[in-house]
């Protein structure tokens, strides 16, 4: 009987490292064919011919290529124009600022949705920009308590300048609508050590059906027309986002919610350097790979080319225009794919407000955090162990400055100072 069980333990134990091995020759195959898919042979930037630069600055001569007339346009055909940035960056959100007034002078847009504050807090957001004398202190009450570490002065302009154009409204008349589409961001519960508070809290964290629904239902069900400002993962209507090889992201993101819904809708994506496509490793083994991204030129420089060539800001159809066709090898976005991903292929529109290499971080709110019972909200959201090294208010705001990125727009400059920025080059490669 023993000499049974030890003879089936020893098989057990020879069919259990038969097995181990399988799954780690599976892991290392798997592993040799994601570095070999995405190491493209090309170089990521792309010099562009004369010729070629004169074609693309010349459609933009004979187009609507001014950034906010071309925003405006689209509202003769579409009723939602949705504008997807990469967040941080300061020439984008002060485009969206002006652009409010801009559109509401010119086509008589009086709704404005963005990611950017908590739907839960809707009402907030109406008695301020209501309100007879605008709140700043109450503005940024209202925005820590939707994302405590969104404190950027540029966010907070935009939620003023809605405040003024309902000031110059006579009483009486249609106000403008300021529709939230988030949700309040609460790390302590996102990261509870019980599973059960975890799940709950993703699931009501998640928002990207919200905020196609609430547009649905307050925009679009009501024949409305309104402009959507987000980061540009949540604007995508028809691009599906890559996971690993061939395989797609499943979810529904909001502005692929409304296309699927309605036919007027118009995405366009803000410039934006691309997370270079072999960042899985640095995601899932970062005591390896490390945790600092590396970017690339989208569409292999060819966008930054044609800004340094036509010295002003501007903007493009993709799907009829010369630039439709410009393919983008390098960058995450087109990791699941053989060959490059087209610019059709991801958005309707484009706009370019900068180079790379101009492009400046938000700025911080200074009395973001003021007094004791603001600390104390803040930390009543963090997770435990960082609650417990939340002393003071600048030790807090050192921390939220960690949290929220803003230091990679000026990683993401530094690649108009590399040896390999296309106008560098004396000759074509």
């Amino acid at each position: 009987m023993a000499f049974y069980l030890i003879n089936r333990l020893a098989r057990l134990g020879k069919s259990l490292l038969k097995a181990l091995l399988t799954l780690l020759l599976a892991l290392l195959i798997l592993a040799f064919l994601y570095v070999a898919f995405n190491t493209p042979l090309t170089s990521s930037v792309r010099k562009l011919s004369n010729e070629e630069l004169q074609t693309y600055t010349k459609y933009l001569d004979t187009s609507l290529s001014e950034p906010q007339h071309f925003v405006a346009e689209k509202f003769d055909r579409y009723d939602v124009v949705l504008l997807g940035e990469m967040h941080w960056k300061r020439q984008d959100v002060e485009f969206v600022n002006k652009l409010i007034p801009y559109l509401y002078r010119t086509k008589g847009i009086k709704i404005f949705a963005w990611e950017y504050g908590a739907s839960d807090f809707q009402s907030e957001a109406d008695s301020l920009i209501n309100a007879p004398k605008f709140d700043r202190k109450r503005a940024i009450a209202f925005s820590r308590r939707s994302y405590f570490a969104w404190n950027f002065e540029e966010y907070l302009d935009i939620i003023r300048t809605i405040w003024e154009i309902n000031q110059s409204i006579p009483n009486g008349q249609e106000k403008f609508t300021f529709l939230q589409l988030g949700s309040d961001y609460n790390p302590r519960k996102l990261q509870s050590p019980d599973i059960a508070v975890q799940r709950k809290e993703r699931r009501r964290y998640a928002y990207d059906e919200k905020m196609g629904k609430i547009v649905e239902r307050e925009v679009l069900r009501k024949h409305q027309k309104a402009l959507w400002y987000s980061g540009l993962h949540h604007a995508f209507t028809q691009y599906k986002q890559p996971l690993f090889l061939f395989l797609k992201a499943r979810g529904v993101r909001g502005g692929e919610y409304l296309y699927q819904r309605f036919e007027r809708i118009y995405m366009i994506q803000l410039y934006l350097p691309f997370v270079n496509r072999l960042v899985l490793p640095k995601y899932f083994v970062p005591s390896i790979f490390g945790k600092r991204l590396t970017f690339v030129y989208p569409f292999r420089g060819a966008f930054e080319q044609v800004y340094r060539e036509y010295k002003k800001p501007f903007a493009v159809d993709t799907k009829n225009s010369v630039f439709g066709d410009l393919e983008d090898t390098h960058g995450y976005y087109s990791m699941d794919r053989w060959g490059g991903l087209k610019l059709r292929e991801m958005c309707d529109g484009y706009i370019v407000l900068c180079s790379i290499d101009e492009m400046e971080p938000v700025s911080l709110v200074p009395d973001w955090v003021t007094n004791e019972a603001e600390l104390e909200e803040v930390k009543s959201i963090l997770p435990p162990e960082d609650a417990a090294r939340m002393k003071d208010i600048p030790t807090l705001l050192k921390y939220l400055e960690g949290e929220t990125q803003r230091s990679q727009v000026k990683e993401m400059r530094n690649l108009g100072n590399r040896s390999n920025a296309p106008w560098r080059w004396s000759n074509p490669p």
